[in-house]
């Protein structure tokens, strides 16, 4: 099967954050291609539409926001192992 046409922004971040499971924005700048200022805007869309939660992760004594696919969404994708 051909895919005759470019991916959207939600699409390309739905993919990338269905296989990773959660990232950061700058995790997702890397993998999707898009830039910083336009993640946050289709971030906080899918927030809203309840498609993605937004969570804090620490890591070396510094805080960052996560971005993870909501589970019923990763269910219907049939993505649980």
């Amino acid at each position: 099967m051909t895919y005759k046409r470019n991916l959207t922004a939600k699409e390309k971040i739905l993919l990338v954050l269905a296989e990773k499971g959660s990232c950061s924005l700058e995790e997702l700048e890397r993998y999707t291609g898009i830039k910083r200022n336009v993640l946050l805007v289709h971030l906080t869309q899918l927030a809203k539409e309840g498609i993605v939660y937004r969570g804090w992760g620490h890591f070396g004594g510094k805080t960052f926001r996560k971005y993870s696919l909501k589970s019923k969404y990763k269910e219907e994708l049939k993505l649980d192992d």
